[in-house]
């Protein structure tokens, strides 16, 4: 057989594998790759939507392809609670392979319209995990794991920084949400903070936007020495509204929410950045997306908080910050 029929016949078996391929295998042969899986997202509001940027870098840097191992469909209510809960019934609705809820206030909301459902669920940047059944965070069981960010167990760190910067502090005052699923948990924790530091805590109750303008009126009337924000739509997504007043009224302030605390005109915050608590999400992600079962995956917390400082809000508010405190800083602000 001279080259040219060599090549001939590579050409035709070449065509007749093709065409096996093609007509005749299988469909389990002819895919090359299974269609990408189909994963639904809610947050509570745009405050979570630096986590969503961490999942999708965290897979990512995973070698997941976007559109093509999977797809997402983000929803977002923006903080209307009413809103969270239909949307949730349409995520189970539409039964995708994995619900991923971004948020306490999610999380319950999907767990509520999953209960026949089923669905995996991977929740993320969850404050309170025993608000959402979990009890057993070895091995949570049923279809759900998550990765917590608890902001109301670290309140009485915060607290404790807002005394160290105002030792002869005797008030805090405390923004809250009494609607807020863990409401009970944030009275509580907040309640023996500040009775172990001999402090006693003025309550601001805000239900919703409309009602803040009043409310932060009456905690600059009253004029504690610090000020809390607690985690909470309603609360976080409007700093505007909270920061210039304590700023104007000279009253020191502490925040939870990394990414917009001190830029939104809060004197100091301490917690976790939502984008790394997201790529630390999508860790667990991809092992269900190659089909561990939640259930089995244990919890996880994230990882040590950031602290950040004002400097320079705090001297035009007429406070010197101690050196061990600006010390214990990961970022300290001087212009």
């Amino acid at each position: 057989m001279n080259k040219k029929q060599v090549i001939l016949l590579a050409v035709a078996l070449i065509i007749i594998a093709a065409v096996f391929i093609l007509f005749v295998a299988p469909p389990s042969w002819r895919a090359q790759k299974s269609a990408p899986k189909r994963i639904a997202m809610l947050t509570n509001s745009d405050l979570q939507l630096a986590a969503f940027d961490g999942i999708k870098a965290g897979l990512k840097e995973l070698n997941l392809v976007e559109n093509v191992d999977y797809i997402i469909d983000l929803k977002n209510p923006k903080g209307d609670r009413d809103l969270t809960k239909k949307m949730a019934v349409d995520i189970v609705s539409s039964k995708p392979d994995l619900i991923i809820p971004i948020s306490t206030t999610a999380t319950s909301a999907v767990l509520e319209a999953d209960k026949e459902a089923k669905i995996p669920i991977v929740a993320v940047d969850v404050g309170n995990f025993k608000e959402v059944g979990i009890n057993n965070i070895e091995r949570p069981g049923g279809f759900l794991s998550a990765v917590i960010a608890d902001n109301i167990a670290t309140a009485p760190k915060r607290m404790e920084i807002l005394k160290m910067l105002l030792p002869n502090m005797k008030r805090v005052g405390v923004l809250v949400n009494p609607n807020h699923v863990s409401y009970n948990e944030v009275v509580q924790y907040y309640t023996k903070s500040a009775k172990d530091l001999g402090i006693e805590i003025n309550w601001y109750l805000v239900t919703k936007k409309e009602d803040l303008g009043l409310v932060m009126a009456k905690a600059a009337k009253d004029k504690p020495d610090g000020f809390m924000i607690t985690a909470e739509a309603t609360i976080s997504g409007n700093s505007a509204l909270i920061a210039p007043v304590l700023k104007n009224a000279k009253i020191s302030s502490i925040d939870f929410n990394v990414e917009r605390g001190v830029s939104s005109g809060y004197l100091m915050v301490y917690g976790s950045a939502r984008y790394d608590i997201g790529k630390q999400g999508a860790r667990m992600i991809e092992k269900v997306l190659h089909g561990q079962n939640p259930g089995d995956l244990p919890v996880e917390f994230v990882s040590p908080a950031s602290f950040e400082i004002n400097a320079k809000l705090a001297g035009e508010m007429g406070i010197t910050p101690p050196k061990s405190l600006l010390l214990q800083a990961t970022k300290v602000y001087n212009q």
